[in-house]
């Protein structure tokens, strides 16, 4: 009988040993791998640029490139870019077309660190956000205006077709926002200033 009770005692140890140890790891897995887009836009508000090099990194590691070359108006250029998660890092090489000949009028770069935390707040916060809107169909925008670089993310909730009601008290923080003519709501992940060169960088994609 002793025999029998430590046995039993012997394995119901390692059984809450096993589940502690696949707890630990089971979140830290799911939490490491959460995709939360695999469609990204790159575009400008202020006219056409170039991104020959534009690279997003997440909290894993993985890398989303935003290098679409030739760029104007918002959102602008759409492709696939993979499975990315919380945006952490951000740098790229572009720069502004002439309007008035052919050829460049500057020349930028950044490399930069993006605020993770506050990004998985935003991103968090406009997931459970609406009431009715489920979908996943979510996507990265990028936004070059001369040296300024802004990354936004949406769930692509548009109101003249899906109703893009919120829950109450969805956004304490106000970090949603609402664009005009019932365009998608977005949450502003990151919003910095490159450098800015007559030239171009040496080094660069520019560089020829």
């Amino acid at each position: 009988m002793t025999k029998l009770k430590d046995r039993f005692l012997t394995m119901l140890k390692l059984l809450i040993t096993y589940t502690f140890v696949a707890t630990l790891f089971g979140c830290s897995y799911s939490e490491a791998t959460t995709t939360i887009a695999k469609i990204g836009n790159a575009g400008s508000t202020t006219g056409y640029h170039s991104i020959r090099v534009m690279n997003v990194k997440d909290t894993t590691g993985a890398n989303a490139g935003f290098g679409y070359g030739a760029v104007s108006s918002y959102p602008g250029k759409s492709a696939d870019i993979g499975s990315i998660g919380i945006p952490k890092y951000v740098d790229g090489y572009w720069a502004k077309y002439n309007a008035d000949k052919d050829g460049f009028a500057a020349f930028y770069r950044i490399s930069k660190t993006i605020d993770s935390n506050l990004a998985k707040q935003k991103i968090e916060t406009l997931r459970n956000y609406y009431k009715n809107h489920k979908t996943f169909n979510t996507s990265m925008h990028l936004i070059v205006d001369g040296p300024r670089v802004r990354l936004y993310y949406t769930m692509n909730c548009f109101s003249y077709r899906m109703d893009c009601s919120p829950k109450e008290n969805a956004d304490p923080n106000g970090w949603v926002i609402h664009q005009s003519n019932d365009a998608t709501q977005l949450v502003l992940l990151f919003d910095g200033t490159g450098e800015a060169s007559d030239t171009p960088f040496p080094g660069s994609p520019y560089d020829k």
